[in-house]
């Protein structure tokens, strides 16, 4: 089946480009292909489109400060180390389901003095308020939240989190990573009381490669990219005019249809959660029930292994992703490490983590498609569970 006709159900991971952004981009790059740092004619131009981008981008999140960056994860980057660098050595939050965006940060803080402490987090991939109470400290340099789970689809309580840090750790960073969240759910600096925010372009329909931290009017960050100077200093290298512009351009598109956006996502997802409780009534919708992104639902039916149901899915025209990557030979006799830290963080064993896959939608996507998918999964699903050996589906329900 061609990517045409394909439904494809993985935009948790990548979004297709609006085509408003990629003829804007198009035309920035024919147009504007000076340098914005040139002094000539060919230089102010440029400029113009980038810092009209930079306002517009500022204004969504109510932030003092954009630095346009590669994407989410160096944006996480800058944000994590580059706050921790402006601060004398002391402890740093992360919780353990992150995504790596956060915790390879690890290494890097090591370079500076700081001591990385990664919180367990609840079966529903949250971090307690209690938990986080009990790691908080005036040590402690900065702090690091997952807004919205790209696996689980959780939302954090950032209000109840926030609070305690500032009560607890005032003078700590507040960094948020809003990958998932930006375009999805409003959000406002000032209002969340955050110190910065990552976003990632290719989440909302914008381009890929290419992303922004926003910082608060309090936010104090060193550089980790001098080069040129540019980014007012906090980034250095000569600036993607045209990925700003189609990242201006998608966020318009984002939000202005926002609420109706997350109620279509929603509904949808809750489509396919019934579907497959229907036809499998000890599948497990993971995630919190209550605080979660309209757009994610991770689903785990025990006896179906996750990437086979996938690969078959995939091969009727179907394109979702799965919740563990297993690799390699293993002794099912003997207790296994779970591949997928996130699983693993939650409290899976290795075989329920292998039965865990990620169906995640868009505002392009219709009703329709979701009918279909959901034809295709259950069809799928069911004859994996007829192949599965006698017992499987049953010891799962009960983990």
């Amino acid at each position: 089946m061609t990517a045409e006709r394909a439904i494809y159900l993985d935009n948790a991971a990548t979004t297709r480009p609006l085509p408003e952004v990629v003829d804007a981009m198009a035309t920035t790059a024919l147009d504007c292909f000076g340098n914005p740092s040139s002094k000539h004619s060919f230089g102010p131009p440029a400029r113009q489109r980038l810092e009209d981008a930079r306002e517009f981008l500022r204004g969504t999140l109510g932030a003092a400060e954009i630095v346009f960056t590669s994407g989410g994860s160096e944006a996480d980057y800058l944000g994590i180390v580059g706050a921790a660098a402006m601060r004398s050595s002391g402890r740093v939050l992360m919780a353990q389901s992150d995504h790596p965006a956060i915790l390879e940060c690890s290494s890097l803080l090591a370079r500076w003095r700081h001591q990385v402490t990664r919180l367990p987090v609840t079966r529903t991939g949250g971090l307690d308020p209690e938990t986080l109470f009990g790691a908080l400290g005036r040590d402690v340099a900065v702090v690091a939240l997952l807004h919205g789970h790209n696996e689980l689809g959780t939302l954090l309580d950032l209000p109840a989190l926030v609070e305690l840090i500032r009560r607890a750790a005032p003078d700590a960073h507040i960094h948020v990573d809003l990958v998932q969240t930006y375009g999805k759910l409003p959000f406002d600096l000032d209002d969340a009381d955050v110190d910065s925010v990552a976003v990632s372009g290719h989440k909302f329909h914008g381009p890929r490669g290419v992303g922004f931290l926003a910082l608060s009017s309090k936010a104090r960050i060193a550089p980790l990219q001098l080069a040129g100077g540019q980014e007012h200093g906090l980034r250095g290298g000569t600036e993607n005019v045209p990925g700003a512009v189609g990242l201006m351009v998608a966020a318009e598109h984002a939000m202005t249809t926002l609420a109706s956006t997350a109620q279509h996502t929603r509904t949808l997802a809750d489509m396919v959660e019934s579907a497959v409780l229907d036809e499998f009534p000890d599948a497990v919708r993971l995630g919190d029930p209550e605080r979660r992104l309209p757009h994610i639902v991770s689903l785990r039916i025990p006896g179906v292994i996750g990437e086979t149901l996938m690969l078959r899915c995939d091969r009727r025209g179907l394109a979702f992703s799965i919740g563990a990557a297993c690799h390699g030979a293993h002794d099912d006799s003997k207790p296994q490490k779970v591949d997928n830290h996130v699983l693993a963080a939650i409290g899976l064993d290795r075989q329920a983590a292998r039965e865990v896959f990620r169906i995640s939608f868009a505002r392009t996507t219709t009703t329709a498609e979701v009918r279909s998918a959901i034809d295709i999964l259950v069809d799928e699903a069911s004859a994996l569970r007829d192949q599965a050996p006698r017992g499987n589906a049953a010891d799962g329900a009960r983990r």
